[in-house]
């Protein structure tokens, strides 16, 4: 685990994983979004009035901005910016970071297991994978443990659906592993934010 990582509560550590997909558009919209520093007026009437992320229910609109802005926040008007108006390959690299830095938990997948996986040439990953690893999550936030079945299915479910939307498998039914290339205006980025821990998470 990450020496970091040891040092939060078990909710700091799986950060809003459960929250959904990379969901790449609708993110680039939020980041554009903020870099206006919206009032709580002003994100109500972009979310819900004029319906930006184009979601067919105020909930579902609301329940999607606010899980891209937990990932967001904090980050600089620059990531924003490269970000919201970047191509889609270092939209992607960006956001996947920005979802590594709020979930340690992922950003320890990513390390401990999927540049693991591909050190020793395998070629998929499976879902013993995820269970091995949320196991031995479990052991160090015994929290963790107490989460209903329901709960920790859906984690793994979106942790690999990350995973396919970020490009390091091929799709969620065959989790083949792919090869991708840390683009160097996303390490630059990351190595400014002392974010050397994300960029060893993302380099396979």
């Amino acid at each position: 685990m990450n020496a970091q990582a040891k040092l939060k509560n078990h909710k700091a550590y799986l950060g809003d994983l459960i929250g959904g997909s990379l969901m790449l558009r609708e993110s680039q919209t939020i980041a554009e979004l903020l870099l206006t520093l919206p009032s709580a007026d002003d994100w109500h009437d972009a979310i819900v009035n004029r319906n930006v992320l184009q979601k067919r229910s105020d909930a579902s609109a609301k329940r999607n901005a606010a899980t891209i802005k937990k990932r967001l926040v904090g980050l600089s008007d620059v990531y924003l910016e490269k970000l919201a108006f970047g191509g889609t390959e270092l939209a992607t690299q960006l956001m996947f970071a920005a979802t590594l830095i709020n979930s340690p938990m992922l950003a320890d997948f990513m390390r401990n297991v999927v540049i693991n996986a591909k050190r020793v040439f395998r070629e998929y990953l499976d879902q013993k994978d995820w269970e091995s690893f949320w196991d031995d999550s479990v052991r160090i936030y015994p929290e963790l443990g107490s989460m209903s079945e329901t709960s920790t299915y859906k984690i793994a479910q979106v942790a690999f659906k990350l995973l396919a939307d970020a490009g390091y498998i091929d799709s969620t039914r065959t989790k083949k592993l792919q090869n991708i290339f840390l683009l160097p205006e996303v390490r630059s980025l990351l190595a400014q934010m002392e974010r050397d821990d994300v960029i060893a998470a993302m380099e396979v």
